[in-house]
């Protein structure tokens, strides 16, 4: 039986593996990064950067544990081992690495874009001082031109949010059918209908270069146009997060437990925005969706405490925790991940609702104001 388990990060999986390890009268010790206080993700842009909310009131309820704000540089997989930015060394029986993602920044190749950060006219959204940071320049510029650099849902929803505050927004998306490599192309060409009446949009194009002005900043495309705004968001998803050794943008890969495939039988497991699956004979896949990443904490925990002979089997983990996005008066809903190489069955097109499956198998639903039909579907998943 384990003594105490280390859970690294502090998010939706690590606070679910927590709750969950700790109902099975598990020890716990939970860690944070240096300096942060636990938040949710999901209100960064819902709520702190348009000035509902205050960061404080974005924060995680308590979980029983105090965390430990010590950021965990580096574990040694043969003795459970962390090394913590205070240079403390702590060993543990079992550990769970929920450590999450971080945003993809522009390439460093493009000029002008570490002025443009320095300048505070160039940013991501995707913590709680990037939401703050947003909310001050949309204070000073109200209402605002933005620029938004990306396609997917996070740069739709936040279009939608901005739009709906009532400032000008444009869509800057290097694919021409942006979110289809996420969500399938009916429902990102659905979408895209409701993007092009309320905004700008540039599409199939990326940023070249990034002027600063005292009082604006231009993305100069590669196509030579030039699109001018008082802040650019960069909005292109996530890359995985952890200490090392699994510091590359590779993410950590698990079996079917979320156990970790580089350390098998060490009581190593991955959950959350850092976990890496696989579909059989199908490309590799995270999901950084906030209740699958809560989903995968729990299962995580599950399967440790099975490996410790304390729970019994969990089984296979498979992605069927709903998510849904509000854009321009439209909910998309969604279940489930459409890994490369899924083919596309619309069953219903008023409202949308699209099966993706893998050979006979669907794996994911995509929907758009289709919350009834989605759900009666959802038993379908992966059977």
């Amino acid at each position: 039986m384990t003594s105490t388990v280390g859970i690294i990060g502090a998010g939706a999986a690590g606070t679910a593996a927590t709750k969950a390890l700790r109902a099975s009268g598990v020890d716990v010790e939970l860690f944070t990064r240096t300096g942060e206080q636990p938040s949710n993700r999901t209100l960064v842009n819902k709520g702190v950067a348009i000035g509902l909310l205050e960061p404080h009131q974005a924060a995680l309820p308590d979980v029983g544990v105090e965390p430990t704000a010590d950021t965990v540089r580096s574990i040694d997989p043969r003795t459970r081992e962390v090394r913590l930015d205070s240079g403390e060394r702590r060993a543990f029986d079992a550990l769970v690495i929920a450590s999450g993602s971080r945003p993809r920044i522009l390439d460093e190749e493009i000029i002008g874009r570490d002025e443009a950060v320095r300048a505070g006219r160039l940013t991501t959204l995707h913590s709680m001082a990037d939401g703050v940071r947003v909310r001050d320049r949309l204070a000073h510029a109200s209402p605002a031109r933005v620029l938004i650099l990306g396609g997917g849902l996070v740069a739709s929803e936040t279009a939608s949010l901005l739009t709906d505050a009532g400032h000008d927004t444009a869509l800057i998306a290097r694919s021409l059918v942006p979110g289809a490599s996420s969500i399938g192309e009916p429902a990102a060409r659905w979408l895209l209908d409701l993007h092009q009446p309320q905004h700008a949009a540039y599409l199939g194009r990326s940023a070249r270069s990034i002027r600063t002005h005292s009082d604006r900043v231009a993305v100069v495309l590669d196509d030579g146009t030039r699109v001018e705004g008082d802040l650019a968001i960069v909005a292109h998803g996530t890359a995985p997060t952890a200490p090392a050794p699994w510091t590359g943008p590779e993410g950590i890969p698990v079996d079917s437990h979320l156990r970790s495939l580089h350390a098998p039988d060490q009581r190593i497991y991955a959950a959350g925005g850092v976990a890496v699956h696989h579909y059989p004979r199908h490309s590799a896949y995270r999901i950084d969706h906030w209740d699958d990443s809560t989903a995968q904490g729990v299962h995580a925990a599950q399967a440790l405490l099975h490996d410790l002979g304390m729970a019994a089997d969990p089984r296979t983990y498979l992605p069927v925790s709903t998510f849904s996005v509000r854009i321009h008066g439209h909910t998309l809903i969604g279940a489930g991940h459409p890994p490369l190489g899924t083919r596309a069955r619309v069953m219903s097109t008023k409202p949308l609702l699209v099966a993706h499956y893998l050979d006979d198998t669907p794996v994911a639903l995509m929907g758009i104001d289709a919350a009834p039909l989605l759900r009666e579907q959802m038993p379908s998943l992966h059977h």
